[in-house]
């Protein structure tokens, strides 16, 4: 009888704990591997979420300064930070060209009184450009510069906003022409009463619309254009590019544009 009830596991019996037991396994890893991997998704999307909302919210806050001056009331018409050709709110198509005027591109020029003294200055010079994959802002530029709305003006400092070994910027782009928010321009000569547009119509809708083609604003109208930024940038972890992500916002420029034509 006590050999009987000492008696251990047939092999059989063995066997099939061993398989029950690898089965228990396997689906215990299984779940703990799809939980890493999750979790590591989950980060990595995390931050790079992190990394693009910074840098859309350092762009738009900056960007929407663009063209202000301390002494503004006194006479808009002569900004220095906002005198067309020079240091308005300007627009590139890309580093590479530099030169080239558009309504879209990823080189944006401005400059606005940052430390407030009323005096254009080479600490007044900004802008935002994309360079190799890294999105990099104008921190100065030479104030006696004739031009400050070139994107690779030799003297200018520009610093890195992103980090290259972290986050590849693939696509930014702004935009002064979206059709959701377009900017505006007012000619303040109208109404005169007079048709100015030529289509049969006295102080129609195209003549306010300095724009516009036709009429042109004639020489000393004075205008107002109201400037409406779309900014859209995407991005993809450095070390893992299905990890990407969009975002997109529009900024509307505090200070208006106004000049003497």
């Amino acid at each position: 009888m006590r050999l009987e009830q000492q008696r251990g596991f047939t092999l059989v019996e063995l066997l099939i704990s061993l398989t029950i037991g690898l089965v228990v396994l396997g689906a215990a890893s299984s779940v703990y591997v799809t939980t890493v991997i999750n979790s590591g998704a989950s980060i990595s999307a995390s931050r790079l979420n992190q990394e693009m909302t910074t840098l859309m919210s350092v762009m738009v806050q900056d960007v929407r300064r663009a063209g202000y001056w301390r002494d503004a009331a006194s006479d808009p018409t002569q900004n220095p930070f906002n005198t067309v050709d020079v240091t308005a709110l300007s627009v590139r198509p890309s580093v590479a060209d530099p030169n080239g005027i558009s309504t879209s591109g990823e080189c944006i020029l401005y400059a606005y009184d940052s430390n407030n003294n009323g005096t254009l200055d080479d600490g007044n010079i900004f802008g935002f450009r994309l360079n190799n994959g890294v999105v990099q802002i104008r921190l100065r530029s030479s104030a006696t510069n004739a031009r400050h709305d070139y994107c690779n003006n030799t003297g200018d400092v520009w610093e890195d906003v992103t980090d290259g070994n972290l986050i590849r910027i693939t696509n930014l782009t702004f935009d002064t022409d979206d059709a959701t928010a377009p900017s505006t321009c007012l000619n303040i000569r109208e109404p005169d009463g007079l048709d100015n547009g030529g289509d049969s119509g006295v102080d129609d809708d195209r003549e306010y619309d300095c724009y516009d083609s036709v009429p042109t604003a004639a020489s000393g109208d004075i205008t107002v254009e109201t400037r409406q930024i779309a900014i859209a940038v995407t991005g993809e972890l450095v070390n893992d590019s299905d990890v990407r992500m969009s975002v997109s916002q529009t900024v509307r420029v505090r200070n208006d544009l106004v000049r003497k034509r």
